[in-house]
């Protein structure tokens, strides 16, 4: 195992891409941020981390349960497939995370419409890790309709910037 695909979800926008990602990335183990282990193992030399944007940051147990809440095609969809949404989220992960020097840490988000110039989880994510000492860099955000479903073309999108990760 040495690339974690680290992805924390409400309405399997943000799996998707996570999933491309992982697909893209040989040696790829994509993992839910409830299950990815806090203290990743020295093998790991790449560190993917995912999350939506809730209010222009990571999301915040508020914002979880506004999620659990929400109506939309995209959480209806979720809802009827089955679709378990992240009880812990990137954020907390990151809080209990020890990641070894040698891993690369790059983050990405997904977000709806232009907003996402106003503030990206992705950045905020990669803010905290160096926060905590982490090299992390901040990737792309991957865009979802102001009704939760994720645009034509963005899985294509992550996979073909995944790809270029994994030199």
């Amino acid at each position: 195992m040495s690339v974690l695909v680290i992805v924390e979800s409400y309405f399997g926008c943000t799996w998707r891409i996570g999933e491309a990602i992982a697909t893209a990335v040989p040696d790829a183990t994509l993992l839910r941020s409830d299950d990815a282990p806090t203290v990743v193992d020295p093998s790991v030399r790449l560190v993917i981390l995912g999350a939506p944007t809730h209010a222009f940051t990571l999301p915040t147990d508020s914002s979880r349960t506004d999620a659990a809440r929400r109506r939309s095609t995209g959480a209806d969809a979720a809802h009827a497939a089955g679709f378990d949404a992240s009880r812990r989220g990137v954020r907390e992960w990151i809080a209990a995370a020890e990641i070894p020097a040698t891993a690369r840490v790059v983050t990405f988000d997904t977000a709806a419409g232009a907003w996402a110039a106003l503030g990206r989880s992705s950045r905020k994510a990669a803010r905290r890790l160096r926060a905590a000492g982490v090299d992390a860099k901040t990737g792309p955000s991957f865009r979802v309709t102001t009704d939760d479903v994720l645009r034509d073309g963005e899985c294509e999108r992550a996979a073909a910037w995944a790809g270029g990760l994994a030199d």
